[in-house]
């Protein structure tokens, strides 16, 4: 993202976007055009300047129509009084024409302001999560190594990294549903958990009803305000009543993050959490998120909601952990700080540069990635043993990589495959005459149903498959692997 807003700063043509992502828009955008009511309306400025700009203009229509209210009012009035009297027959037709030709100011109608709230989280022990040198790998490709990490009760804490660096493979480690390659993951005392995944079949049952699993989550809500609570995450009418099985991906990141919202926890681990919301549903979110009192840990690439939300970032680089105490705006003052200090040391004696895990500026010592610890455009001599230990560790990468890639091209052609049955099979039930085979329906149901649970075990195994995958390139294309 900071890589295509440098890009597009630079960028003479122009530029029209649909985002979700506020900071981008205000970086990014000189006009904002909101589409309401069926109708457009244009804001000169920026998105922060479109919502202050939304405000004043609603301020000043109420005054409007508060005024114009008054004088038909007295118009009506005058009508009234003088109706029947013969000198003021004149005026009074006047006045009648007058309201007439009045358009009468209307604000739009107003959508129904919804405000959600976690249930209160029980009171943990002081250390939520202890991690004592965690390391994980994939076969041989490892994605990071000997992590320590403490998170006390009331921490909001954002991973960060490229990708590929493992975030999402640490969240998981965190909540439990994947084991570290070694090392230990300790909980404290009455620390009770809520994951949210970006693999949407980790959270939810495919084979309820989305009623069903909203009623499965053991909230102490009514069922009105588990109503309310879908319909603001767009769920409503009849919908409600979907099988899971058959909603969109987005749909799906929706109701588990609904779940969420319903559950009683005190540590919450989210991966990309808003990824499939649009503006109004995340703010809606991000606002009951503010009120948690419990414990955070959030993946996200959002830098409006980490900015608001977190008071800690680690971020994971070159399969280190280096942590910054304070927002995402923080972390990124402090690692261009950072960079800044490198590429100004010229000594090649000062070459191996440290840096403190950041605590108001101040910490113990960390090494810093050896990404980042050698002045641009200067390299380091290397040996012939380590030119050949080099070698020998491209050719090991490569032959990973192809046996990722061979695996990848089978899944496609197995996911294509099942695509295209599922379309045939469902041609044939749209078929104006197949109402007169009921077996025939029964049998053609069934086997759509069995496909699509296949391929989503398929998506799962594609994108798995291809996070292996970029990993593994990042560390053929740059010399280091990401571990």
């Amino acid at each position: 993202m900071e890589w295509l807003e440098s890009y597009l700063k630079n960028y003479h043509g122009t530029l029209l976007t649909i985002a979700h992502d506020r900071i981008f828009l205000d970086k990014m955008v000189n006009q904002i055009v909101e589409l309401s009511n069926h109708r457009l309306t244009v804001f000169k400025g920026n998105y922060s300047y479109y919502l202050a700009e939304k405000d004043r203009r609603l301020e000043a229509l109420k005054k409007q129509m508060a005024l114009q209210r008054t004088e038909i009012k007295k118009t009506q009035e005058f009508i009234e009084r003088f109706r029947f009297k013969a000198t003021k027959a004149k005026q009074v037709q006047s006045r009648i024409k007058m309201l007439e030709r009045f358009e009468v100011i209307e604000l739009e109608r107003k959508e129904k302001q919804v405000h959600l709230q976690f249930p209160e989280a029980p009171k943990s022990g002081r250390e939520v999560v202890s991690v004592r040198q965690v390391s994980k790998s994939y076969g041989e490709v490892n994605v990071f190594r000997s992590v320590d990490l403490t998170i006390q009760r009331g921490e909001k804490v954002a991973l960060v990294g490229v990708n590929g660096a493992g975030k999402s493979t640490l969240a998981r480690i965190l909540s439990g549903t994947e084991e570290p390659s070694s090392g230990t993951v300790t909980y404290g005392l009455n620390v009770s958990m809520a994951f949210f995944s970006q693999e949407s079949s980790q959270n939810l049952n495919y084979e309820r009803t989305i009623w069903h699993e909203v009623n499965l989550t053991g909230s102490r809500s009514n069922d009105q305000e588990k109503r309310n609570l879908l319909g603001a995450f767009l769920f409503s009418g009849d919908d409600i009543y979907k099988e899971i099985s058959v909603l969109s991906g987005g749909e799906k990141s929706r109701l588990a993050l609904l779940k969420i919202l319903l559950q009683d926890s005190n540590l919450l681990i989210l991966d990309e959490p808003t990824n499939h919301l649009d503006l109004k549903t995340k703010e809606i979110f991000q606002n009951a998120l503010l009120g948690y009192s419990g414990t955070v840990v959030i993946v996200s690439h959002d830098r409006f909601f980490l900015d608001r939300h977190v008071n800690r970032v680690i971020e994971m680089c070159n399969g280190q952990c280096y942590e910054y105490h304070g927002n995402y705006s923080y972390f990124i003052q402090k690692r261009s700080e950072m960079d800044a200090a490198v590429q100004g040391k010229s000594d090649e004696n000062n070459s191996q540069i440290r840096v403190g895990a950041i605590q108001n500026g101040r910490g113990p010592m960390a090494e810093l990635p050896r990404s980042r610890e050698l002045t641009p455009g200067r390299r380091a001599l290397k040996t012939k043993e380590e030119k050949r230990l080099e070698a020998e560790e491209r050719n090991r990468l490569s032959r990973i990589t192809k046996a990722l890639k061979n695996e990848l091209v089978t899944l496609e052609s197995r996911i294509s495959h099942l695509e295209e049955m599922k379309a045939e099979s469902e041609r044939i039930l749209c078929a104006p005459d197949i109402h007169k085979e009921p077996k025939k329906i029964k049998q053609l149901s069934q086997e759509i149903l069995d496909i699509v649970r296949e391929l989503e075990n398929l998506y799962t195994s594609w994108e798995n498959v291809s996070k292996k995958l970029e990993v593994n390139q990042a560390g053929n294309n740059g010399g280091t692997i990401y571990q």
